[in-house]
């Protein structure tokens, strides 16, 4: 039997694993491309000069607020699903299977009449209930989204979420099939094979996020802080970012966005512990980052994050947003290399084990080998 045809679709560029093989979700479609063979891309694009019409229209003087109002607007849904489906019309005959990311469109504007299977990592209504910031629609617009979403989710074959937070999501919000919904996880985008070099007795923490309040920075410099009465040469560091949030606080060096993956390789094997205390994280892929070289992760007990981080085994977990906890593991941690490296190797394991985008792959697999072999399917 032939190798099934995957079409990728996904608004983010970078997906493509030829063309952008460090890209964020770029290691998913790689691993499709092994397993089966991935015959192309299809990233719909609304025209520049509509783009910024549209974008005019939902202005909000919060930046973060008006990327969200514009990215979640029905309308530009709706767009975008018009977009795919003069895009994909030019796929017809030559694949076997769309394998969509995310929820922000349709494959096309004709409901059925090309099989798919979705991985994602969040819902609105997770965002509704855990993070409003993430949720801005209101009334007949909220009402359009929500009915625009679930339409994607029944529509689709399979579902793929990445965690079982979100699996609940899926069946219990939106009423799908539990048999339809195959939690698979993600993997590292970066790793190391051996941690043969690696040290933990440096008293280094490493941050590596953009959204410093929503990552839970804020209690993360306040937690920073009692680190460093118990522990004054520990330092932190901050990577992503591109302001520095508060007054100056001792051992913190603010690094900013690095693009550079061998810099950020670097940085991995400089640290003793990776810290990311999120107060809403649908899924996060740093952490396998961060696990993939050997460190042991603090994050927090909410949303995916006790999923990815095994408490006391692969790391540690707190409380979200609050700073005293947050200290008591850090310090824990940098004051004690040996429970450090127990921690970080298991969690190295874990990755090598089980977290690579093979990994995941091999779990949506079957699903994608029936329904590409004539075997009856749909959510």
């Amino acid at each position: 039997m032939p190798r099934p045809r995957i079409l990728g679709l996904s608004l983010d560029p970078t997906t493509d694993s030829a063309k952008t093989p460090h890209g964020k979700n770029a290691g998913l479609f790689g691993a499709l491309d092994r397993r089966f063979g991935v015959v192309g891309m299809v990233h719909p694009e609304v025209g520049r000069v509509e783009e910024h019409v549209r974008k005019l229209a939902r202005f909000h003087p919060d930046r973060a607020r008006w990327r969200r109002r514009y990215n979640l607007s029905p309308a530009m849904f709706e767009r975008r699903s018009a977009v795919a489906e003069r895009q994909l019309r030019a796929w017809d005959g030559r694949y076997d299977l769309i394998v969509q990311l995310h929820t922000l469109l349709a494959p096309g504007t004709v409901p059925g009449a090309r099989p798919f299977v979705l991985h994602t990592d969040n819902t609105y209504l997770l965002s509704e209930r855990h993070y409003p910031p993430w949720a801005p629609l209101r009334g007949p617009e909220r009402e359009a989204w929500i009915r625009l979403e679930r339409a994607v989710y029944q529509g689709a074959a399979f579902l793929f979420p990445r965690s079982e937070w979100l699996r609940r999501s899926m069946i219990d919000d939106y009423g799908c099939d539990p048999e339809r919904v195959i939690r698979v996880g993600g993997g590292a985008n970066l790793s190391t094979n051996t941690l043969n070099a690696k040290r933990y007795d440096g008293q280094t923490a490493l941050f590596v996020g953009l959204d410093f309040e929503r990552k839970g920075g804020v209690a993360l410099l306040r937690a920073w802080e009692i680190v460093r009465r118990r522990l004054p040469t520990a330092r932190l560091r901050v990577v992503g970012t591109r302001n520095r949030f508060g007054a100056p606080t001792a051992g913190v060096e603010w690094i900013g966005p690095v693009s550079d993956r061998a810099q950020l390789a670097r940085l991995y094997a400089d640290a003793s512990v990776f810290v990311l205390p999120s107060l809403f994280e649908p899924w996060g892929h740093v952490f396998y980052e961060a696990m993939g070289h050997g460190l042991a992760c603090v994050a927090s007990t909410c949303c995916a994050m006790p999923e990815i981080v095994e408490d006391s085994v692969t790391g540690l977990l707190v409380p979200p947003g609050a700073p005293e906890p947050l200290a008591e593991a850090l310090a824990s941690l940098l004051s004690a290399p040996d429970l450090a490296e127990r921690m970080g190797r298991a969690a190295h394991a874990s990755v090598m084990q089980g977290h690579t985008w093979d990994d995941v792959v091999g779990r949506m697999a079957p699903a994608i080998t029936r329904l590409t072999s004539g075997a009856p399917g749909g959510c």
